[in-house]
């Protein structure tokens, strides 16, 4: 089973970041998902969390913000400077 690295920055867009927490863990635990949500503290947090995601070994790294969120998360993947396999989500 994939394991999944959550990175919601919490006050992105008027903070509708940290109110969606809850859903989006009940959503996930619904699918019986392996997951770890992590909230940002800081500019640039999320670079650090998705690079040391990508060395933890996690399958799967979300953002969950606004684009300055996908942003970081994305640069500290590549920071990682590993190979991301692509996913084909549900396509034959």
């Amino acid at each position: 089973m994939p394991k999944y690295k959550i990175i919601v920055n919490p006050v992105a867009g008027g903070r509708t970041g940290d109110r969606a927490i809850p859903r989006i863990e009940r959503l996930l635990s619904g699918y019986g998902l392996d997951f770890d949500l992590v909230r940002t503290e800081r500019p640039w947090h999320a670079a650090d969390l998705a690079q040391e995601a990508t060395v933890a070994g996690y399958d799967v790294v979300v953002a969950v913000g606004g684009d300055g969120t996908a942003n970081e998360v994305l640069n500290g993947l590549m920071r990682a400077k590993t190979t991301l396999p692509p996913q084909n989500w549900g396509r034959p």
